[in-house]
C-alpha cells in the first residue's frame, strides 16, 4: 500500500497546483480585459479624437465617435476601416520613429480629402498589452496647422532649390544611415531625382569598402568633430573618380548631433594632372633628351593650366612658377624668378612659409591648407595649398613644390549654403519687417506657456496692440512711410516690456501682441500703460489720426489661470474683446477684462 499511496498524493497535489494557477491566469485576463474595456469607455466619452492601434497588424481595435468624424473612419460592426489605406501608412510612419521613447508629443498629421486638406496635432502613448504593443492616440484638430505646414513647404522647397542649384555633391543622413535629402547634382550621378532617393541607404550605392571607410569618419563627425578626406569612388558608369569629402555634423535646436551633412567636389582632373606631372618629373631623369622634353611639357603645363604651380628652392628662392603663381605673389613669372621670400612676403608671411617649409624638408610630408590673397586690383582669391617636397637626383635640388588650385567659387558656394540656412531659421521665426518674433513664433509660445501656466496654476497675460487709423496713415503717407511706422511701433513696444520672458510679437498687419508668463492683471495694466507712454513721448506724426495728432494705440488687456478642458485661444478671444472696447470708447487707451473704466 505505500508502494501506491505516494503517486496518488502527487497526482492530486499535481492537480490543485495546475488548478491554482488556472484561476490566477483567468484573474489575470478578466483583470486586464477590464482594463482594456474601462481604456474603451474613458476614450468612447473623450471630447478628443482617440484611438487604439495595432502598427504591427496595422489594424484599428477601436476608435471613438471624434476620431472617425476627424479622420472619416467607418465601423462595420467588427472593424474600423479608413476611407483611405494611404492614411493608415501615414499615421504609422508617424508613430514610427517614436517607438523607442513609446510617446509622442504634439506632431503635425496632414490629411488630405480630395480638393479638402485636414490638419491633426498627434499626442500618443505605446503599451503593451497582452503581449502586444498598442499605441493609444490623442487626436485634435489644429485650423493653423494647415497655413503651418504650407509654409514648411515653402521653405523646403526653396531650401531644396539653394541646394538644387550648387554644382557639387551634397548629401544629409541621419544617425542611422537613412538619407534625409540630397541635391539633384548627387541623385543625378546616380541616375535618379532627389525625391528617389530619400529615405534609403548609403548601401544601396557604396561598395562595402567605400560603406565602411564612409562609417568610420561619420563616427567621428557624429561625435561632434567636422572632417575632410579624399576618396577614390566607383561611379555607376564603372568610372573611377576621386572625391574629397567636407563632412560636417548636423545638429538640432538643442545643438545636439543628429545626423551628417556631406559636401563632395570631384577633384579627378586634379589628380590626373599631379600625377601626370609626377610621371614625367620621374621620366625627365632617364636622360638629357628626356630632360628637355620634359622640360617643355612641364613649361606647356604650368602655360596652360588656371591653377597656380611653383617651386621654392630649400634656401628660399623661386625657382620656377607660372604666370597664375607669379599672380598670387603680385609679380610676372619672369619677374618673380630667382627672388627670394624676403623680398616678396611680409614678416608675418615670411615666418608662416619658413615654418611650414622647414617642417616639410625635414619630415618629406606634404601640408594641405586654404589662403586668402588679396590682389593689386582689390580682388580676393581663394586657394587651396599642397606644399610638398622634391628632389632633383641629378641636381640634388631640393625645395618645396606649391600645387594650388582657386576655390574661390567652391567658398562662395558654402557661403550661399550656409546663408541659406541662417536665412530660413530667421524667417521661421522673426518678422522681417518689424525684426520681433512672428505669428508662428506667438502660436507656440502661447501654447508652451498655456500647458505649464495650467500645471502649475499661475497666471498668464496677454496685450493685443493695434495701430489707430492705420489705413489713413498709408493712405496719406505712403506704404514705405506705413512700414517705417510698423518698425517703430514695434521698438517702442519691445522697450515696453522688462523681463527676458516676455515676447513681443507682430500679430498681424498692423496688431502686435505681448505675451506675459506669470504676470497678474495689475502687472498687464503696468505694461499697457508703458506702452501708452512711450507712443506718447515718440511723438510720430499722424494728421490723418481720428485719436490725436500723432499715431497711438489701442490695447485689450486679459489675464486668465488656464483651466483643464479650456483651450488657449480663450485668451485671445478676452484680449480682442478689450481691444474692441478699447476701440469704441476713443482708441489711445487700454481696456481690461472686469474694469468699467479704461486708461
Amino acid at each position: 500500500m505505500q508502494g501506491s499511496f505516494y503517486p496518488a498524493a502527487w497526482m492530486q497535489a499535481s492537480i490543485a497546483l495546475l488548478s491554482l494557477l488556472l484561476v490566477v491566469v483567468t484573474i489575470l485576463w478578466a483583470l486586464a480585459a477590464r482594463k482594456v474595456r474601462a481604456k474603451r469607455l474613458a476614450m468612447q466619452k473623450s471630447p478628443a479624437g482617440q484611438m487604439t492601434l495595432d502598427s504591427e497588424a496595422k489594424q484599428v481595435l477601436f476608435a471613438n465617435p471624434r476620431f472617425c468624424e476627424l479622420v472619416q473612419l467607418s465601423n462595420s460592426g467588427k472593424s474600423w476601416q479608413f476611407s483611405s489605406h494611404e492614411h493608415l501608412n501615414q499615421l504609422i510612419a508617424l508613430l514610427e520613429p517614436y517607438q523607442k521613447q513609446a510617446r509622442v508629443e504634439g506632431i503635425h498629421w496632414k490629411l488630405e480629402f480630395g480638393e479638402h486638406a485636414r490638419v491633426l496635432l498627434i499626442y500618443a502613448n505605446l503599451e503593451v498589452v497582452r503581449g502586444r504593443e498598442l499605441w493609444y492616440v490623442n487626436a485634435y484638430e489644429n485650423a493653423q496647422g494647415y497655413s503651418y505646414l504650407n509654409r514648411i513647404e515653402q521653405e523646403q522647397a526653396l531650401f531644396a532649390n539653394v541646394l538644387n542649384s550648387i554644382p557639387e555633391f551634397i548629401y544629409f543622413k541621419d544617425a542611422e544611415e537613412r538619407l534625409l535629402g540630397c541635391n539633384q547634382a548627387w541623385a543625378g550621378f546616380h541616375g535618379l531625382k532627389p525625391n528617389e532617393l530619400t529615405g534609403k541607404r548609403l548601401s544601396d550605392f557604396l561598395t562595402r569598402r567605400e560603406l565602411s571607410l564612409s562609417q568610420a569618419y561619420d563616427s567621428e563627425v557624429l561625435a561632434g568633430k567636422p572632417c575632410q578626406h579624399t576618396e577614390w569612388f566607383s561611379a555607376p558608369d564603372s568610372r573611377q573618380i576621386l572625391l574629397q569629402h567636407n563632412v560636417y555634423p548636423l545638429k538640432n535646436q538643442q545643438d545636439e548631433v543628429t545626423g551628417v551633412l556631406n559636401v563632395s567636389y570631384d577633384v579627378t582632373k586634379w589628380h590626373e594632372l599631379n600625377r601626370q606631372l609626377e610621371q614625367e618629373n620621374q621620366n625627365r631623369l632617364s636622360s638629357e633628351k628626356e630632360l628637355g622634353r620634359q622640360n617643355n611639357l612641364i613649361r606647356t603645363v604650368f602655360n596652360s593650366t588656371p591653377d597656380p604651380l611653383g617651386f621654392i628652392d630649400d634656401k628660399g628662392n623661386f625657382v620656377g612658377g607660372n604666370e597664375p603663381f607669379a599672380k598670387m605673389f603680385g609679380y610676372t613669372s619672369d619677374a618673380l624668378l630667382g627672388k627670394h621670400l624676403t623680398e616678396v612676403l611680409s614678416a608675418e608671411q615670411l615666418e608662416q612659409h619658413q615654418v611650414q617649409n622647414s617642417q616639410i624638408l625635414e619630415t618629406g610630408k606634404p601640408l594641405r591648407y586654404e589662403e586668402l590673397v588679396y590682389l593689386d586690383d582689390g580682388h580676393q582669391i581663394w586657394y587651396e595649398v599642397i606644399k610638398g617636397p622634391y628632389f632633383d637626383d641629378v641636381s640634388g635640388e631640393r625645395g618645396i613644390i606649391f600645387i594650388t588650385r582657386d576655390v574661390t567659387e567652391r567658398k562662395a558656394t558654402e557661403q550661399q549654403l550656409a546663408d541659406a540656412i541662417m536665412q530660413l531659421q530667421e524667417l521661421s521665426f522673426i518678422d522681417s519687417l518689424t525684426q520681433v518674433a512672428n505669428r508662428r513664433s506667438f502660436d507656440e509660445k502661447l501654447q508652451q506657456l498655456w500647458l505649464t501656466h495650467r500645471r502649475e496654476g499661475l497666471e498668464l497675460s496677454l496685450l493685443l496692440l493695434d495701430i489707430d487709423s492705420f489705413k489713413q496713415y498709408n493712405d496719406n503717407y505712403g506704404h514705405q512711410q506705413g512700414d517705417e511706422a510698423l518698425r517703430q511701433v514695434a521698438k517702442l513696444t519691445s522697450r515696453s516690456v522688462k523681463r527676458g520672458s516676455d515676447l513681443v510679437a507682430r500679430y498681424g498687419g498692423e496688431e502686435f501682441a505681448i505675451l506675459l508668463p506669470n504676470t497678474s492683471n495689475e502687472g498687464a495694466k503696468l505694461v499697457a500703460e508703458n506702452v501708452l507712454k512711450n507712443m506718447t513721448e515718440a511723438q510720430i506724426p499722424h494728421e490723418y489720426s481720428e485719436a490725436g495728432e500723432y499715431i497711438s494705440v489701442s490695447i485689450g488687456v486679459a489675464t486668465v489661470v488656464p483651466q483643464q478642458g479650456v483651450d488657449y485661444g480663450e485668451l485671445v478671444r478676452i484680449a480682442d474683446l478689450q481691444l474692441y472696447r478699447a476701440k469704441h470708447q476713443g482708441k489711445a487707451r487700454y481696456c481690461c477684462a472686469g474694469d468699467s473704466a479704461s486708461a
